[in-house]
């Protein structure tokens, strides 16, 4: 799987890369669904390239081509301050529009918990806002949300409930914004951003659950009450997922054509 990983990054970068990859159960697991998602976009005429965690592009001439995987605690967007070896993201780009697509950030919920997604995209402007001015979790839910499972077992239904949860605190609703203290009408997503690719938030969960896309994605299956439960939530689950497996090329494919049809 890490050798796939190192392929893709090659093929996104167009040069070798050295692959600091985080230790941890699933965590390779994690860039290797995100490292496919990237290709399918690049397939799709997408300009794709690494961000460094400063913000900087890493280009195929340059000298040191690093991706870095964010290990230890879960934490936020990094500080453009903090130099160039904190996580890297994978950026993409089409119809002047920029969006980010990130690794183990935390987002901050109504409840201010924060809530680790293992693959997140945002717009460029709320990582930039973030990364540019000290770092932190942005409050409210991605446009696309990919949890990620590498384990033996099924998916149970507290797993799928998990997310459900994790997807209910960190969405911003009409009138949130009362209690919240972020301008009306909120955005979904770092209501203080400078720009937010006009992404406001709706009236309904039912609605936020299916103008996003929230993903499960698992090494093996899932059981018959957790794609119940998936199904009335709008989450889409992807099981089986291997190295080369149709079912890997469905969900990277899927990802990148939801992507293509709603981020405009």
């Amino acid at each position: 799987m890490t050798d796939d990983v190192s392929n893709a990054l090659l093929d996104i970068i167009g040069g070798a890369t050295t692959l600091l990859e985080a230790t941890g159960k699933g965590r390779t697991f994690e860039l290797y669904v995100m490292t496919g998602i990237a290709r399918a976009l690049k397939a799709l005429s997408y300009d794709v390239w690494i961000r460094r965690s400063d913000g900087s592009r890493v280009r195929p001439t340059d000298r040191e081509r690093t991706f870095v995987q964010r290990g230890g605690l879960p934490t936020g967007i990094p500080s453009a301050g903090d130099g160039t070896l904190n996580a890297s993201s994978i950026a993409f780009s089409r119809n002047g529009r920029t969006w980010e697509m990130l690794n183990g950030v935390t987002f901050r919920g109504r409840s201010q918990a924060l809530h680790e997604i293992d693959i997140a995209i945002v717009p460029e402007p709320v990582a930039d806002s973030l990364r540019h001015s000290g770092g932190g979790s942005p409050l409210g839910r991605p446009r696309v949300s990919i949890e990620c499972k590498d384990v033996g077992t099924n998916g149970s239904l507290n797993e799928m409930r998990a997310f459900v949860a994790l997807l209910y605190d960190i969405s911003l609703l009409n009138g949130h914004h009362q209690y919240l203290g972020v301008p009306y009408p909120a955005r979904a997503i770092h209501p203080d951003a400078p720009d937010e690719y006009l992404h406001n938030s709706v009236s309904s969960y039912w609605t936020e659950n299916r103008r996003t896309l929230n993903v499960l994605a698992r090494r093996t299956g899932f059981t018959q009450g957790a794609y119940d439960l998936s199904d009335y939530h709008g989450v889409s689950p992807y099981a089986e997922i291997a190295v080369g497996s149709r079912e890997a090329t469905d969900l990277m494919d899927a990802v990148a054509n939801w992507i293509r049809r709603r981020l405009r």
